[in-house]
């Protein structure tokens, strides 16, 4: 069942599944718990998904969507791989508090230590992101606008530790005075844009890398190698 083919009813499952799931972690929630927070019987449940495991490999599969086909679709596009970058860091700042529960619910099930089926799911959706990424710091070393003497996968590292921190610790920082200066994830996002692209120190010194550096690639060999399929 992909997103399209979503009645109403298994909408409202799937919504009070990602909520509780990411609340509380797949194996502590019960179906009944899904169907009481979702206002329906159990066996309206079963009707939609056969087993709480398939309905929660729906929730990563719907979740993985919105990122990896927005960064997918930069990576194909003509054009300045720094203004790629700066859309995509936008759209997935954006994104994440739009939707911080399925943000945590990938978090969350990429670090459990239960193994299955579940836990795949959630680093197919994890290593997809990721790899769109790298390919977008790929694709701007192979054209010559980025410098050659960073690694991309450690670039994309970094960006994603930003935001992922900048996600969990939220409420926590809106104590701060400091944070009101940051005032939205879009003024957020255009900061760490900045800092990703310019660092901090006024003439920057570029240490050399002690191991092999990789190799950039084509803008189309990079669209191909990072897929995974879901």
């Amino acid at each position: 069942m992909t997103a399209r083919d979503l009645t109403t009813g298994a909408r409202s499952i799937l919504n009070a599944a990602t909520e509780l799931f990411a609340q509380e972690g797949f194996e502590s929630v019960s179906v009944g718990a899904i169907a009481e927070r979702a206002g329906i019987s159990k066996a309206n449940v079963f009707h939609h998904f056969a087993s709480k495991e398939e309905l929660i490999l729906a929730v990563m599969r719907e979740i993985s969507h919105s990122h990896a086909e927005f960064a997918e679709g930069l990576l194909a596009e003509e054009g300045s791989s720094a203004d790629k970058l700066r859309r995509l860091i936008t759209f997935e700042i954006v994104e994440m508090f739009g939707n911080r529960q399925e943000m945590r619910l990938i978090l969350r099930e990429i670090v459990d230590h239960v193994r299955g089926a579940v836990r795949d799911q959630a680093q197919k959706v994890f290593y997809r992101n990721f790899r769109a990424t790298v390919a977008l710091f790929e694709q701007g070393q192979a054209s010559g606008e980025f410098r050659a003497d960073f690694d991309p996968a450690a670039a994309a590292i970094l960006l994603n530790g930003a935001n992922h921190v900048f996600l969990q610790s939220n409420d926590a920082l809106r104590r701060l005075p400091e944070y009101k200066r940051l005032k939205s994830a879009q003024v957020y996002a255009e900061q760490i844009f900045t800092l990703l692209l310019g660092g901090v120190v006024t003439h920057p010194v570029a240490a050399p890398l002690k191991a092999s550096a990789r190799q950039p690639t084509a803008r189309k060999s990079a669209l191909r190698k990072h897929k995974v399929s879901l």
